[in-house]
């Protein structure tokens, strides 16, 4: 690859990543304002509708140390394609819905879009300019918080404008143009530089089933009681299992998430972490912020 075009993939790539991570707070942000609408248009209460958020982020906060993870391996534009992808399908399946049930596995598809983060930040620290790494990674950081919070508004005017079904559709066309543009633009690989190791599918499964019991103890907590059987039983389990992955990872040499750079006192993330998997964390506070925010009033008359 001549200088040349070398240098005009490291200029384009930045803008390209920028744009990815934009779209992932633009689907992000298809969530509460629309709950009322959703209630409406499938003729659940507004109690059942907030299960659209509730799936969204079990999905995402088992998706994140997954595509984290992938993101380490040499395949990185394959996998972001794939996420996006994904996500592209799931924005039309939530848009086109007949009924709440396929409304819902769509919102579960767009989960993904938690974990695409790690996966433009792992393309930046391969192929950007070293000395430019951290202010990449800082703006793409910038870019989903400031992504969401337009996201939001905009969201709610078209939902007010239009039906709510425009503000998928309009998430979807969002999406497939970053997938247009990922596809020219991001170097296409194999990551000779990435390490080839093997994935840790019992980790995975195991915080797969105690996050999610957890996450759902939480979320339906207020609803079913704290003190319910469903509840206890949810959380006791979620503690078990979550005690035995934690007992699993610290002992296999290639885990899902290195849980032992936690014991590390200069620990400079998310500049030059081991492993992107460990951004897992910012994707459980985040998910653990929404489902125990403030519930909107049942009575949306």
């Amino acid at each position: 690859m001549s200088d040349t075009k070398l240098a005009t993939e490291r200029t384009t790539l930045l803008p390209t990543l920028v744009f990815a991570a934009l779209a992932t707070a633009i689907v992000s942000s298809l969530g509460m304002l629309l709950v009322p609408s959703i209630a409406s248009q499938f003729d659940v209460d507004v109690a059942t509708a907030q299960w659209m958020l509730t799936v969204n982020l079990l999905a995402g906060a088992v998706a994140t140390p997954i595509l984290g993870r992938l993101s380490d391996g040499p395949h990185k534009k394959r996998l972001l394609l794939v996420s996006l992808s994904i996500m592209f399908l799931g924005s039309v399946l939530a848009a086109a819905a007949p009924n709440f049930g396929l409304f819902l596995a769509g919102r579960a598809l767009q989960g993904l879009s938690y974990g695409i983060v790690p996966i433009t930040i792992s393309i930046a620290r391969r192929y950007v300019e070293k000395k430019k790494v951290q202010p990449t990674i800082s703006t793409l950081s910038v870019t989903v918080s400031s992504g969401i919070g337009v996201g939001y508004p905009l969201t709610g005017i078209i939902a007010g404008l239009f039906d709510y079904s425009f503000a998928f559709w309009f998430g979807a066309i969002f999406v497939l143009a970053t997938i247009i543009v990922v596809w020219k633009v991001v170097p296409s690989g194999p990551d000779t530089h990435a390490e080839s190791r093997p994935f840790d599918y019992l980790g995975t499964a195991l915080l797969t089933f105690g996050l999610g019991s957890l996450l759902l103890a939480i979320s339906e907590g207020p609803k079913w009681g704290w003190s319910s059987l469903p509840t206890l039983t949810l959380i006791i389990f979620a503690v078990v299992i979550l005690t035995v992955w934690v007992l699993v990872e610290n002992k296999l040499a290639f885990p899902l998430i290195n849980l032992r750079t936690l014991k590390q006192e200069k620990y400079s993330w998310p500049i030059s972490p081991p492993s992107l998997s460990e951004q897992h964390c910012i994707s459980v506070c985040r998910s653990l912020r929404w489902l125990l925010r403030p519930k909107p009033p049942l009575d949306t008359g």
